[in-house]
């Protein structure tokens, strides 16, 4: 979209209260966010009915437009005054690992990627020291954290299918929702398609782990184009590890065991359809994914049996008139739905408390409408309503002959409304940005069970909560290559039906949870530099959050847990480098986040200690160099990248008694581009192999204990993991009915 810089108007003119009491307190909240969302959309038809249907309007203002090249950060850094970081996903060349996601979003300042172990395992990430749940995900604007994973697992996403990536840090969006202490990622999908072209990918390596896909970009006509792709990955999982036989401070017992039932199968399938006309653009698409896993359970009591098997279907679209209100106007609306189904079966009562069957089955729905309308001179407001209703009815198979107690089974359901305004204000020729910002969230949430059904004790009940965050940011831009940010709001996360009702064997819900609230605010410099030579963007930023229950998962004997922390504070240093020189042959990326993440609840066993999960120090840097050269003709670029990543210990519990050693870990890779169509990498993951660590435990006279190296629960992780992949690039025929056009 062109940028505007100038246009002359022309001569023409609380947690909530019981079910009854919250439905009454919440019925004329979400009316007037209703309201306001007819009364948004009537306007936006209205406007766009009455204007032409070329790509820039006519006859209400009259604009000069500078467009500016496609580079996705500066983009992002002219719309937002606060920290994020926006990956041309594009650019990143070659054939890349079905699970490489959650890596690749890593390289970013404050983000780390956590995973339960092995290649193409979960994985997750978080953001100056969140939680993952407390990172909302979106893909092309909607939300996809189903109802009953609480998260998104990065592995899952068609990783091929995606073009860019964008990381709010802190404070974001109105419409990426009431926000959450660690900030929201929006992946957007590829919409680049001037030709018809396939993908051949498949890659082997350590533990049998395999994958394999293809993907073809087809125009349907000059501005219409189809998408498909199926892919398929899996693995055995079986790395060795030292098991400490539940005995830490006893190393004579210490074995070498292999992990067992760690293997998954998955199938992802996507179709989709993106294009224009005019000034309106576009895009749906259709995902199917089903997977079949082991739950391997703890290092020191491996299940043998328990498995997860996931089938879920997602449809996502959306469509956006562009030029509408004047110029730099839009008018846009975004809907998803999804179904899942999940079985947790745990036959022999290994991972959970006794034996388990049970059958999830969850229904969402997202719809948000949104505008962003020109007021006067360098001025625009931006507003979104959304809805978002889900549905979740678990079925517990597994009752033993004579059980009295409850049931297990359940039905749950909640309804989030949401409305959110923003103003983006430009002064003194750009070099000045102010951005206030309010958004209102009211959920409604049906949890109550009739009598002999939930859980034993079961505390889910109705109720409503209303959360307001207003917020704030500043961009000043001090000389041309040097900008103040800053940022200040509150935020509001109620918890999810995961958090709340979830049962994934290592990880069970808590019904008596209630939202989180608080007050963040960071400010830092950023310095940006391009030239022929040399391109350079580095940046630093101190943040700090003060949170009111907080939800904060804990070790609890061979699960964790979430729980509210009475208050908490999270306070930090962030820092990150990017750099490319010689129109790219050499590049480096490096970041390093100080986290200072305490509980200052009143339980006088956690007042004061860290909180759980959040290490103290991260330190990541990659390295990368290689240059194309032309062999007879052909295209040939070899390429060698190195990474470090060191991630400080931390603690399992919220007294510090269980801790997880601080890793340092070495990758190494190279790849090959041969013709700009064959494409082959071979990477090696924790290269020195270090699958022990040491830790000191709090008893005087006790030194040095070995340990496994461990994720953020504490199940192990692999030593070195080789994965080799191959990426073919294809022309494919072009119908002699149709013509070349750009999408």
């Amino acid at each position: 979209m062109g940028r505007v810089s100038a246009y002359t108007r022309r001569s023409r003119a609380a947690p909530g209260s019981p079910s009854r009491s919250g439905a009454a307190t919440i019925a004329p909240a979400k009316a007037a966010v209703l309201g306001l969302a007819f009364g948004w959309a009537l306007w936006s038809s209205r406007v766009a009915a009455a204007e032409p249907a070329g790509d820039e309007p006519e006859g209400e203002y009259h604009a000069v437009v500078h467009h500016a090249p496609d580079d996705p950060q500066a983009t992002v850094d002219r719309r937002s005054p606060g920290f994020a970081t926006a990956i041309d996903l594009e650019d990143e060349q070659g054939a890349r690992p079905a699970d490489g996601l959650a890596e690749l979003l890593a390289r970013s300042p404050g983000v780390s990627a956590r995973s339960l172990g092995g290649l193409g395992q979960f994985s997750a990430i978080s953001i100056r020291g969140s939680s993952p749940q407390q990172v909302a995900v979106f893909l092309d604007g909607v939300p996809i954290g189903s109802s009953m994973a609480g998260l998104v697992d990065l592995s899952e996403l068609p990783l091929e299918a995606l073009g860019r990536a964008v990381i709010y840090r802190g404070i974001v969006p109105v419409a990426f929702g009431s926000a959450a202490i660690g900030g929201a990622v929006n992946l957007e999908t590829r919409r680049r398609c001037d030709a018809p072209r396939g993908r051949i990918a498949a890659g082997a390596g350590s533990f049998s782990t395999r994958q394999a896909s293809v993907s073809a970009d087809y125009p349907l006509t000059q501005r219409t184009c189809l998408q498909a792709q199926v892919g398929y990955a899996g693995t055995l999982g079986n790395f060795r590890f030292l098991d400490t036989r539940d005995t830490p401070l006893v190393p004579d017992d210490d074995v070498d065991a292999r992990r067992r039932n760690n293997a998954h199968d998955r199938l992802l399938a996507r179709v989709a359809v993106h294009g224009r006309r005019g000034a309106w653009r576009y895009h749906g698409q259709q995902l199917v994914y089903v997977r079949d896993q082991g739950i391997a359970g703890p290092a020191t009591a491996q299940a043998r049996a328990t498995s997860l098997e996931t089938v879920s279907a997602k449809t996502l679209g959306g469509v956006e008139r562009r030029g509408a209100f004047g110029p730099g106007g839009r008018a846009a609306i975004t809907a998803g739905f999804g179904v899942e189904r999940r079985r947790l079966l745990d036959p022999l009562g290994e991972v959970g408390i006794a034996v388990n069957d049970q059958q999830t089955r969850a229904f969402d729905v997202f719809l948000q409408p949104g505008v962003r309308v020109p007021l006067w001179r360098e001025a625009f407001l931006e507003a979104v309503v959304d809805e978002r209703v889900e549905l979740v009815r678990v079925d517990e198979r597994a009752r033993l002959p004579g059980d009295s107690g409850p049931s297990g089974d359940a039905r749950r359901r909640r309804s989030a409304t949401g409305a959110g305004v923003s103003l983006e204000q430009l002064a003194l020729d750009r070099r000045i940005q102010l951005s206030p910002a309010l958004r209102v969230d009211v959920v409604y949430s049906r949890f109550a069970v009739a009598p002999g059904e939930g859980e034993q004790d079961d505390a889910g009940r109705d109720h409503a909560a209303i959360g307001v965050s207003p917020r704030l940011g500043l961009r000043v831009r001090l000389v041309d290559a040097l900008e103040l940010r800053a940022t200040v709001g509150r935020y509001f996360r109620p918890p999810t039906l995961a958090e709340l009702f979830g049962d994934r064997g290592y990880a069970v819900g808590n019904e008596g949870l209630v939202p989180e609230r608080g007050t963040a605010a960071d400010g830092g410099f950023v310095i940006t530099h391009a030239s022929e030579r040399l391109t350079l963007r580095a940046h630093v930023a101190a943040f700090a959050s003060a949170a009111t229950d907080l939800i904060q998962w804990i070790k609890t004997a061979q699960v964790i847990r979430p729980v509210n922390v009475a208050r908490a504070r999270v306070a930090g240093l962030e820092s990150g480098l990017s750099l490319a020189a010689l129109r790219g042959d050499v590049e480096l990326t490096a970041s390093y986040t100080l986290l200072d993440a305490r509980n200052l609840g009143p339980e006088e066993s956690a007042h004061g200690k860290q909180l759980p999960g959040r290490p103290r120090h991260r330190l990541f840097a990659r390295a990368a160099g290689g240059h194309e050269f032309d062999a007879r003709g052909h295209a040939l670029a070899p390429r060698l990248f190195y990474t470090f990543e060191y991630v400080a210990g931390t603690f399992l519990d919220a007294s510090e008694r269980y801790e997880v050693p601080g890793r340092a870990l070495h990758g190494l890779g190279v790849e090959l581009h041969v013709a700009r169509r064959l494409h082959l990498a071979v990477e090696a993951r924790n290269l020195l192999n270090t699958r022990v660590t040491t830790w000191t435990p709090p008893i005087e006279g006790v030194g040095p204990l070995p340990a496994p190296i461990s994720d953020f629960i504490g199940y192990p992780l692999p030593g070195l993991s080789v994965l080799a992949t191959l990426r073919v690039d294809l022309d494919l025929p072009r119908p002699k009915t149709r013509t070349k056009g750009q999408i």
